[in-house]
């Protein structure tokens, strides 16, 4: 199936059956971005040096010339295989889902590179999965962290967490905008996205990344944060309870590209 059908047929309908995020967030729904997570599965026999400049050098302005948002290039240290790169994509609505890609596909100068890129030799991914998000109320959109270009990698953290049920879900979400992230902000603990998942594997789950200056830093803000008594009356309160857990399954700590918008 084409992509953008694949979009019409799939991701548009199915938006409707999800759990979404009741009165609080249906209110926003309409300034909330939408966020598509890529992971390519890179071949060890092939360099994906060539991965990295079709991105670079065409896909990345491609998106910019569609209406995109923000775009992140990463490389994972822990929490996926080692042959991975990792892409993040932000639209500014469902709606963008579809017409940002119908524009790329339609942008003769990126099909050109496309062509060039799958015909030249062999491709350096076997192939990647996606998972589409919608970012949380309190988090609209992705945040760039600042500084310029030149600076040293951040670290970059991704979690994600699975629920047993909706409920559970849906008040952890709560959880996040209500209270937990203002917690994270105030212990250097910086956001660049939070995301329902809304399309992909293993749902009902959410995905999150924070992003520190480098690791030392990251283990002493989680540590300030699991002995802050905020996190502890948070944790405890209990109309964030429901019945069915919700469980971390993955921490990911990831580089980003020297080309990442996001870095």
């Amino acid at each position: 199936m084409h992509r953008r059908d694949l979009i019409k047929a799939g991701l548009l309908s199915g938006a409707a059956v999800t759990t979404g995020f009741r009165t609080s967030e249906a209110a926003v729904a309409d300034t909330r971005r939408h966020y598509e997570l890529r992971n390519y599965e890179l071949r060890s026999d092939v360099s994906s040096t060539g991965l990295r400049n079709f991105y670079k050098d065409a896909l990345l302005p491609a998106y910019g010339r569609a209406g995109a948002g923000a775009v992140g290039l990463f490389t994972p240290e822990t929490g996926f295989p080692s042959q991975s790169l990792l892409a993040l994509i932000e639209y500014p609505s469902m709606a963008a889902v579809q017409s940002v890609n119908e524009k790329v596909e339609a942008d003769q100068e990126f099909m050109t590179a496309q062509r060039t890129f799958e015909t030249g030799a062999d491709l350096p991914y076997v192939r990647y999965d996606a998972r589409l998000m919608r970012a949380f109320s309190s988090v609209p959109a992705v945040e760039v962290p600042p500084g310029p270009a030149s600076r040293p990698a951040r670290v970059f953290e991704l979690r994600t967490y699975e629920a047993r049920s909706a409920t559970a879900l849906e008040r952890k979400i709560a959880m996040f905008n209500e209270a937990e992230i203002g917690l994270f902000r105030s212990i250097d603990m910086t956001p660049v996205f939070f995301g329902e998942n809304l399309f992909g594997t293993r749902l009902p789950s959410l995905t999150y990344m924070l992003t520190f200056e480098d690791m030392t830093a990251r283990y002493k803000a989680w540590g300030v944060f699991g002995a802050h008594p905020e996190w502890k009356r948070i944790n405890s309160d209990p109309k964030y309870a429901a019945n069915g857990s919700v469980t971390v399954t993955n921490v990911a700590y990831l580089r980003p590209l020297p080309f990442s918008p996001i870095r």
